[in-house]
């Protein structure tokens, strides 16, 4: 019972970030990030052996920490291209704002990490918040893994 409970949690949760993403992403990238984020949930769970009321309380603050690190991140990427650029084309002014604006991201990234630190620890055990940190930790180099060995695939062929 509780396993079904738990797919059950699982597809409903699948189907509303599938609904969500459909309105956020409307590209042709939307696809390969919905089976990521998809497999991640799948990884997530399977690792953190979640009970349905922890799932039900979970997934809810996780999936909002994601899209809030997710916009941080795309901040930090579009702030990285100017500052590859900095040295041709800013002035010593712009070069400072820019410096100001990197240092300043970093920290909102850290408060985020301690505010959804917090939720999760309201919600979770102690043991289960580490858990979920050593599996993104395990996720991400799962998927550098599979990356790596696709395209070593795709060399040989």
């Amino acid at each position: 019972m509780k396993q079904l409970f738990a797919i059950l949690i699982l597809g409903l949760l699948i189907f509303t970030q599938n609904q969500v993403n459909a309105q956020d992403n409307n590209n042709d990238n939307s696809d390969r990030w919905e089976r990521y984020r998809t497999e991640k949930v799948s990884f997530l769970t399977t690792k953190l052996d979640l009970t349905p009321e922890e799932a039900q309380k979970f997934w809810p603050v996780y999936n909002q920490m994601e899209k809030e690190r997710s916009a941080t991140q795309r901040k930090r990427h579009e702030l990285e291209g100017q500052v590859r650029d900095a040295e041709e084309n800013l002035s010593n002014e712009e070069m400072i704002k820019l410096t100001r604006e990197h240092v300043e991201l970093g920290k909102k990234e850290a408060n985020l990490a301690e505010k959804y630190n917090e939720e999760f620890l309201k919600i979770l055990p102690p043991v289960k918040v580490i858990k979920l940190y050593n599996a993104e930790n395990e996720f991400r180099i799962h998927m550098f893994r599979k990356f790596r060995d696709r395209n070593r695939n795709e060399d040989n062929t």
